[in-house]
């Protein structure tokens, strides 16, 4: 699917709420997944309109699916095998390549936030685990903890405990089953073009469920679960981060619409080319050029995705393949 015209919009957002199976969400999630997609576009289209920058607009985007419980993010995210969070975000602003993000951060619910302070106020792009909160309280951060995890999240936890055995190989082999093509999406982010031309990206993520402690996803980490650059275009991805990192699946848009692609057939383009590595149902992404024309190509079950540019009166929103952007006020 894909967002574009032959003019160039004012400003535009593109939202995407995680790649997965998804088909067994019910009809009440469903709809809190579809609202939620819908405010964090409204939000960050409301600060576009009124002249804030990209990177403002895709960071509160992110943060507004963070603290929805909505996905696996911030309030909703998956757990490890240990039953905690350890989260992962990221943001970049392509005006200048400037990078904040955090990996393994544990129990952090509001990730993108210290990702972003970390852009801006840090001479480093990259904090792990413990340091990354230390970080956060030394520059006097909020630091929105889940320590314990949401008791939903806990209950969903043992349930998977339970169905996998108990054993470490066997749970082990479930981590790996699972991937990202779990019922709860993936990764979320946002892209964004704002009125003076620049463009950014962020993304939060909680992993998969019952992931090994310690381990890191695509979504910290540039060119592959992330890019921005100012004059070309910004995407996020989202799915099996495994497979994501082998494919430098960001990156690989950004090299195919800086050699005159699309980005409609650079986003698509790269998909292919992960799928003939990896095989399908491994990810999806959102992806923006210069001119606000958006893409949001995936090969899993289902993709929760919103869009919101300069003239538009209300976001649009889909999740399944056969869907259409459809407006939601």
């Amino acid at each position: 699917m894909t967002l574009s015209t032959d003019d160039r919009y004012a400003w535009s957002v593109g939202i995407h709420g995680g790649a997965g199976a998804m088909r067994s969400m019910s009809p009440d999630r469903e709809r809190a997944y579809r609202v939620g997609l819908g405010d964090a576009a409204r939000e960050a289209g409301a600060l576009l309109d009124a002249g804030s920058s990209a990177i403002e607009a895709v960071t509160r985007a992110v943060s507004v699916m963070e603290r929805s419980g909505s996905f696996n993010a911030g309030l909703g995210s998956c757990l490890n095998r240990d039953g905690a969070l350890e989260a992962d975000a990221a943001t970049m602003w392509g005006a200048d390549r400037s990078i904040g993000a955090l990996a393994a951060a544990p129990a952090l619910a509001n990730a993108v936030t210290i990702a972003e302070a970390i852009r801006t106020r840090s001479p480093h792009c990259l904090l792990a685990g413990d340091g990354a909160l230390r970080f956060a309280a030394d520059h006097g951060l909020p630091i929105e903890r889940l320590d314990p995890p949401p008791p939903e999240r806990l209950q969903r936890y043992h349930q998977l405990l339970a169905s996998l055995g108990g054993d470490t190989p066997r749970r082990a082999e479930g981590l790996t089953r699972l991937g990202g093509t779990h019922d709860d999406g993936d990764t979320v982010g946002a892209v964004a073009l704002d009125r003076d031309g620049h463009l950014a990206v962020a993304v939060s993520t909680g992993g998969v469920w019952l992931k090994q402690p310690g381990r890191v996803g695509d979504s910290p980490l540039p060119g592959s679960g992330f890019w921005a650059e100012d004059g070309l275009g910004a995407t996020a991805a989202t799915g099996t981060g495994e497979f994501i990192i082998r494919a430098q699946l960001c990156i690989d848009v950004i090299h195919r619409m800086r050699g005159g692609a699309s980005v409609a057939d650079a986003a698509s383009g790269a998909l292919l080319s992960l799928e003939a590595l990896f095989g399908a149902d491994k990810a999806g992404l959102i992806a923006i050029d210069h001119r606000g024309r958006m893409a949001f190509p995936f090969h899993t079950q289902g993709m929760g995705r919103a869009a919101l540019w300069d003239g538009a009166s209300a976001p649009r929103v889909a999740v399944w393949p056969e869907d259409g952007l459809t407006r939601v006020d």
